[in-house]
């Protein structure tokens, strides 16, 4: 079971981006919520299956449109001093290319897309989904390697809204990547 382990620096005080850089390179995820520092178990294969499936087929779309670039976990993305996350897989578009200083993305990429696990769920769902929006990211995707389906959120004035759940034999198309045909059960193969 892949299972979360949370640190505290020291009671009631909130950990920064500058606290986990002070650690120096490492094999761990860390991620922090609101200051509160998360390290979860590396992920399974089959998450890293269904990561580097999604990761490839959005790749191919976006280098043959020339919009950007994709990113397979971990890249930090940070949304504050106390919120910094790793997403799975994200997207992030020329236009805002200026938020990669070849180190971190200093603000949400333009897609961002979480794996859930029976561990990260819950954060995907209330915390992540709300400081993505937050942040600025124009969708956020959810997909389920045990359903094997993916949700498409697209951000609006009143956060991110559903789009549609896509499942296999079915071709997602998003507002953003709207022409991608994205064969879903590819995904979970």
């Amino acid at each position: 079971m892949n299972t979360a382990r949370h640190t505290e620096f020291a009671e009631g005080v909130k950990v920064t981006y500058a606290d986990i850089l002070s650690l120096g390179e490492s094999n761990q995820r860390i991620e922090l919520f609101d200051g509160e520092c998360i390290m979860t178990a590396m992920p399974t294969t089959r998450h890293q299956r269904v990561a580097t499936n999604l990761a490839a087929i959005i790749k191919r779309f976006v280098d043959g449109k020339k919009l950007g670039v994709v990113f397979g976990s971990p890249v930090d993305v940070v949304l504050s001093g106390v919120t910094v996350f790793q997403p799975d897989v994200s997207f992030l578009s020329h236009e805002r290319s200026h938020i990669d200083d070849g180190k971190k993305l200093n603000a949400a990429p333009d897609v961002v897309v979480e794996i859930l696990s029976q561990s990260t769920e819950e954060r995907d769902r209330t915390f992540k989904f709300r400081e993505y929006a937050r942040g600025g990211a124009k969708e956020y995707w959810l997909a389920s390697s045990e359903n094997k389906e993916i949700e498409v959120f697209k951000n609006s004035k009143r956060g991110f809204q559903l789009v549609n759940i896509f499942r296999a034999p079915d071709i997602l198309n998003s507002p953003l990547f709207g022409e991608i045909n994205l064969d879903v059960k590819q995904v979970f193969e």
